[in-house]
């Protein structure tokens, strides 16, 4: 199988996805998003749930706004990141919510409209506001030759299953040999495992994500969290 990365993330396929509605009523999904967000800064699912009860009836639940979300992360957040890098960052608004608190941000993403996508989502979310700048890497994931040990926190909101193996694997073993910090992946919590055409067309959701995956990822690593779609791995490589 082969996947067109640049075009099957256009700007028109991306506004029908199911978090373009939440970017539209002005605040980022709280089942993945913003779980992800919080589980970056040690916050746990729970506290998300209490602040918002909607969520735990309804993860995919459309209510708030990004400034009630930052708001909260700034009274609940133990671990303050360094420097963050976003893999598949879609829209941008995981990205423009970090940059917004200040926090040191690498975005990636394939899409051709990508830099257009983040002008978008940065008008409807922080309208005339100074957001800290971040770095854009418009670049498939295997030929951005990154060097992960720069980081201390990666992030993938919905964009594991969009990445085949043979591509994200290879990128994985650098991972766990040059980064030391948070590997965090997140998505509806229900939506584990996902097959290959689950949800989506083959060449969209084109890598199978389940329990044997994160198995691997935890191989060797600290396992902090694991609760349906969402794992949280601390990768130490200053230490080994």
């Amino acid at each position: 199988m082969s996947v067109d990365y640049k075009n099957e993330y256009r700007k028109d396929v991306l506004m029908t996805y199911d978090g373009s509605k939440h970017l539209e009523r002005l605040c980022i999904k709280y089942g993945d998003a913003l779980a992800g967000v919080c589980y970056a800064m040690d916050i746990p699912y729970n506290k998300i749930t209490k602040q918002w009860p909607s969520v735990a009836q309804n993860e995919m639940w459309i209510g708030g706004n990004i400034y009630d979300q930052i708001e909260f992360i700034k009274q609940n957040a133990k671990r303050k990141p360094k420097h963050i890098l976003e893999i598949g960052a879609g829209r941008g608004e995981v990205t423009l919510m970090l940059s917004k608190m200040g926090y040191q941000v690498t975005t990636i993403d394939p899409g051709k409209d990508f830099i257009e996508l983040l002008e978008y989502s940065n008008k409807k979310l922080f309208p005339n506001e100074q957001i800290t700048p971040y770095k854009i890497i418009n670049e498939s994931l295997q030929l951005a030759n990154l060097d992960y040990s720069q980081f201390d926190t990666i992030l993938m909101v919905e964009s594991l299953e969009h990445i085949l193996a043979e591509h994200f694997d290879p990128e994985w073993n650098k991972i766990n040999h040059q980064f030391t910090g948070y590997f965090i992946v997140v998505n509806w919590k229900r939506y584990h495992p996902i097959a290959v055409g689950q949800y989506a067309p083959p060449n969209i959701h084109c890598r199978r994500t389940d329990d044997a995956l994160y198995d691997f990822f935890i191989k060797d690593n600290k396992c902090l969290l694991r609760d349906g779609s969402h794992l949280v791995v601390e990768i130490d490589n200053e230490n080994t």
